[in-house]
């Protein structure tokens, strides 16, 4: 059964491009693993315009166990775990995560 991760950001006024090349950068191979997501789409409100500052990225997976396999992955690379890590100069700061399972 389907699952979908939902990750809302608040991304800071200006950075919009900052937040998109890193999430480019977590795009490369070398991220890549034995599961990965089957659809990934960022969304923001389009109201009340363009500068929203709360995106989200919402990341889809075949199963519960192929979301859980990506997200020991995600847990034990050093690399990415770097990438993500909440910084003063982030671009961005994690608000929520949540996790839907398909009902049919």
């Amino acid at each position: 059964m389907a699952a979908l991760a939902i990750y809302t950001y608040r991304v800071k006024p200006g950075r919009m491009p900052d937040f998109l090349a890193k999430l480019g950068k977590a795009a490369d191979p070398k991220f890549n693993s034995a599961s990965m997501p089957s659809n990934v789409r960022l969304y923001r409100d389009t109201v009340p315009g363009p500068e929203t500052e709360l995106v989200e990225l919402h990341l889809e997976y075949e199963s519960m166990a192929a979301f859980g396999a990506r997200n020991d992955f995600e847990h034990t690379n050093k690399e990415w775990q770097e990438l993500f890590a909440l910084k003063d100069d982030s671009p961005e700061v994690l608000v929520s995560v949540r996790l839907l399972t398909a009902m049919s």
